[in-house]
């Protein structure tokens, strides 16, 4: 290949140091979410997340082929994704919280919302526990919880 080829290429492919549940990796730049799982192997019951500074959720890296930019020193960190059921229908939920909003759109992907459009959400682990979920508010999740999500019109 001509030299002026490999200048081309390393302008848009290099390999950068990333760390992924504590452990360096040397990965290609940019990847795919993909490529990250199988680096690695993450498996299925897990999803891995890019860490975010600040007071934001760390983002979740899709498993296919969607291209990822990658950062010197950045770091990855993978979850295991938890069983939980939202009006009798089983979801996989890979976060440690779910907020009010969440399991709303997990129960009526498609609303309605707005207007005098009200949930009520309550919930129940499995010991026993049960409580309502209110707007704005979170709830950390376990294996197994429950939630019933409700149209309650405003009157």
């Amino acid at each position: 290949m001509p030299a002026e080829s490999l200048d081309i290429m390393s302008d848009h492919y290099h390999e950068v140091r990333i760390h992924i549940d504590r452990e360096a990796y040397e990965a290609p730049n940019p990847t795919t979410g993909e490529a990250l799982y199988s680096l690695a192997d993450i498996g299925q019951h897990k999803e891995l997340f890019r860490e975010v500074e600040g007071d934001h959720e760390d983002m979740p890296i899709p498993r296919d082929g969607t291209q990822i930019h990658l950062k010197d020193d950045e770091h990855f960190y993978s979850q295991k994704v938890i069983t939980i059921y939202v009006n009798g229908t089983q979801e996989l939920w890979p976060r440690r919280k779910i907020s009010y909003d969440q399991v709303v759109k997990l129960a009526f992907p498609h609303g309605p919302f707005g207007g005098d459009i009200r949930y009520s959400v309550s919930w129940t682990k499995p010991d026993g526990q049960e409580n309502s979920l209110r707007p704005g508010h979170s709830v950390a999740v376990v294996e197994g919880m429950i939630f019933d999500v409700r149209n309650t019109d405003k009157s």
